[in-house]
């Protein structure tokens, strides 16, 4: 059932992109087509290039608060953009992220989030990215859910798909409703969602559960622990490409 709009997910989607060095020399970049995609529903959408791990680090920990800060009362849903297989993700640099050493990234956000955030995996096999959630019981979650492809989805499967799922979430249409006409979208039936045990609520009644205020304060102070220097890099580079 779509809920009404006073009760509907208030969202911004935050794009970290890892293009390859093929998709850099030929310039494709979904992050152009997806924050056009999402504009015309009016949904906020910053992206953001990670080339490197320290990019990626750099993203997650200090992008994210940053973004919240910016757009008060909205709560962040990761769209990771990137090639992939069932061992994680890789970046630009080549370099190997495997879903274990991502999922300790999304950990502090999630939790931050209460155990509500939502991770959108544009990649091949980003569906194995569930392996994140593979953890031992007690132990903190690094997603509420997970959206991804099982296979090797084309960049038009990819692009027609998430812009259906953000439509409809923004709707306000549940997550699972969402992914299942995204995949109807796309004319396949390869994107799936999963749910990380132990949650019961539904994903878009978080914000009865959470304030983004505390949430945006704690991310904040997970971020003045990366070192000055390291800050500083990612901090004063001219504004982020995104609409709001």
């Amino acid at each position: 059932m779509t809920l009404p709009p006073e009760k509907r997910l208030k969202f911004f989607v935050y794009i970290i992109e890892s293009p390859s060095q093929v998709d850099l020399y030929h310039r494709r970049y979904e992050s152009d087509l997806l924050t056009q995609a999402v504009r015309l529903d009016g949904i906020p959408c910053v992206s953001r290039t990670a080339v490197s791990r320290n990019a990626l680090e750099a993203a997650l920990k200090i992008g994210v608060p940053d973004e919240m800060k910016a757009m008060p009362g909205l709560a962040p849903v990761i769209h990771l953009s990137a090639h992939g297989d069932d061992t994680g993700i890789q970046l630009t640099s080549n370099e190997i992220i495997p879903w274990g050493a991502l999922g300790d990234l999304l950990r502090p956000i999630n939790k931050a989030l209460n155990g509500y955030l939502l991770v959108c995996m544009s990649c091949c096999r980003g569906w194995s990215g569930i392996q994140m959630a593979m953890v031992p019981e007690g132990h903190d979650l690094p997603f509420f859910a997970i959206v991804g492809n099982p296979g090797s989805p084309t960049w038009s499967d990819t692009a027609v798909a998430f812009a259906s799922f953000y439509h409809l979430v923004a709707k306000g249409e549940s997550v699972t409703t969402a992914a299942n006409a995204m995949a109807v979208a796309a004319g396949t039936d390869r994107f799936l969602v999963e749910i990380a045990p132990n949650v019961q609520k539904g994903y878009l009644h978080f914000l009865q559960s959470v304030n983004i205020k505390d949430v945006l304060q704690e991310l904040q102070q997970s971020a003045e622990s990366v070192p000055k220097d390291e800050r500083a890099k990612f901090t004063d580079a001219g504004g982020s490409e995104g609409v709001a």
